[in-house]
């Protein structure tokens, strides 16, 4: 036993906690626990909770006994260093613990974390990302015991593999087996597939994770009470990132201005920096977590939601510039690094904010909590809209979503769904096709109109739209 030395007793605090006796070593053993998850702390034995010093009888064997204690009771298996000391002529015991390396540390089976002045339980959720964290592991790298390589869709990762091609000369032919191709971009661990494989290239991932969803609603007004459109988008993750952006195309206005002899769309939001923020919820989500990524569209407001909040030691000011890449999901990210959907540089959040100063609108908002990430995207004022954006009707803009959803309409199509007369439909057709908004094409009975050679989009002689700015879809 080390001779006890007169010393300081500084206030509780995340590192530091007073225990009064050692009839209270329980929580003795659970505040080890706690601060062996954080960084580290120390516990005096001997203070009452006023902060006085009341002392502690200190026998042969007491320090030992305290020790096994602590030691039976946590795993992985804590032996802190134990000492006593002296403090207004009382003696004390000090437990001096370290950080774990291996988190989290239970106490009595249950997980613990430090937090302010006091001993957190940890849910499980809370603690399996502790423990991956602590590891240098992500969620993605999981084995699912119930996948297979049936499950698996091969036509996915031949695209796949032509993008990645063209986007980063990834040297891997098209024709090599899937299986093969998940070994490399190591989506394979003991022999069973990871959680990032199934995500990536599954035919129906849900199967096995049905939270890897994403949500869309586009809401009528600035609040959540009434859907205008809704849709549930399932399938793999990189399907789930272009089929959000065609929900987002068909939800927001496009302004089209006639320069000279060119024609310049002004999209309401710019779709790249949508685009970004989209596959960083997707990329960067807790997919241990059983909420779903969503994309809310109001009246006043775009929300990108991920469940997960930013990285450990990581802030919201850390975005506004070139900033360190933490990934949630490394696999994930890796392989959307391939296909150019990501750069692993921490530039993604930069470029969003920049995209979005760059076509007049207000800097994007970050919101990061412990279970969430949310980016707000606001449209300019509407008095800095173009007026041909601002004179279009709600039935106009109705209209224009139903044309991006089923590739035309028509003029009695327009009447039956925004519940007009003929005369009405002819005479807001008439001023969207001068407006140069959409095309008129057929003749007789036979019109339909189509958008005026939307961003990305083709009219197929059917007059349905076909993507052409999708790099993987299955």
């Amino acid at each position: 036993m080390k001779k006890a030395m007169p010393i300081a007793v500084p206030p509780e605090s995340n590192t530091v906690e007073w225990k009064k006796s050692l009839g209270e070593w329980k929580e003795i053993v659970e505040t080890c626990a706690a601060f062996a998850s954080a960084g580290g702390g120390r516990i005096w034995i001997g203070i009452a909770p006023d902060g006085h010093a009341v002392g502690v009888q200190v026998g042969k064997g007491t320090l030992e006994d305290l020790t096994n204690k602590i030691a039976q009771n946590t795993s992985p298996r804590q032996t802190p260093a134990i000492s006593t000391a002296v403090h207004d002529g009382k003696t004390l015991i000090v437990v001096d613990v370290t950080e774990s390396p291996a988190k989290p540390v239970y106490a009595f089976d249950r997980p613990y974390r430090r937090s302010g002045c006091t001993n957190q339980r940890l849910s499980t959720e809370e603690a399996m990302h502790l423990f991956m964290t602590s590891r240098a592991i992500t969620w993605d790298y999981t084995p699912l015991d119930d996948a297979s390589m049936e499950d698996i869709d091969p036509a996915v990762v031949r695209r796949f593999l032509k993008v990645a091609k063209a986007e980063r000369q990834w040297d891997v032919s098209s024709d090599t087996p899937a299986e093969q191709v998940l070994r490399q971009l190591s989506l394979i661990r003991d022999n069973r597939l990871t959680v990032a494989a199934v995500l990536l290239f599954g035919r129906n991932p849900q199967r096995l994770m049905i939270q890897a969803m994403l949500r869309c609603a586009r809401f009528k007004g600035t609040d959540e009470v009434h859907f205008l459109d809704m849709k549930v988008i399932q399938g793999n993750i990189i399907e789930q990132v272009e089929e959000a952006m065609a929900f987002v195309r068909r939800n927001t206005r496009m302004a089209v201005e006639i320069k000279g002899l060119q024609r310049e769309e002004n999209w309401e939001y710019p779709l790249e920096a949508l685009r970004e923020a989209i596959v960083n919820a997707v990329c960067h989500r807790d997919y241990a977590s059983s909420a779903n990524v969503q994309v809310r569209i109001f009246d006043d407001r775009l929300e990108v939601w991920n469940p997960g909040g930013l990285s450990e030691g990581m802030t919201v000011n850390d975005l506004r510039g070139v900033h360190e890449s933490k990934p949630r999901n490394r696999l994930v990210a890796n392989a959307f690094f391939l296909i150019k959907y990501v750069e692993q540089f921490g530039t993604g959040t930069g470029r969003i904010i920049a995209d979005c100063l760059d076509h007049g609108l207000p800097e994007p908002e970050f919101e990061s909590r412990p279970d969430r990430f949310r980016a707000i995207f606001r449209p300019r004022a509407l008095s800095e809209r173009t007026k041909t954006d601002a004179e279009l009707n709600e039935r106009q803009n109705r209209s224009l979503a139903y044309i991006e959803k089923h590739g035309h309409i028509t003029r009695s199509r327009y009447e039956a769904e925004l519940g007009v007369s003929m005369r009405t439909a002819n005479r807001e057709l008439k001023d969207l096709v001068v407006k140069g908004i959409v095309l008129r094409h057929g003749a007789g009975r036979n019109f339909r109109y189509v958008l005026a050679g939307a961003s990305g989009k083709q009219v197929a002689s059917n007059g349905k739209q076909v993507a052409s700015d999708s790099k993987v879809t299955s």
